[in-house]
């Protein structure tokens, strides 16, 4: 959103801009954003804890997302 020139406190807010704003992410990719998202409140708000095997499982699919993030930023600032 900021390179759009939008800002947000609402992490929820900013799941639902790239799902609508970024037609190149798919519905799995938004759904896994989105569930990370809840499961830092939980870490934040709530102390919950995950176990070190949750990154090694979802490892793969988080950096692809990172990748396709980078990639969204780099087309912004060229």
């Amino acid at each position: 959103m900021a390179a759009d020139g939008y800002k947000t406190l609402s992490h929820e807010a900013l799941v639902a801009y790239l799902e609508h704003n970024y037609p190149n992410f798919t519905n799995v990719q938004i759904l896994a954003i989105d569930e990370l998202r809840k499961l830092r409140n939980d870490i934040v708000y709530r102390g919950f804890f995950i176990e070190p095997s949750f990154i090694t499982r979802n490892k793969d699919k988080i950096t692809r997302i990172i990748d396709s993030l980078f990639k969204v930023l780099e087309s912004k600032i060229k």
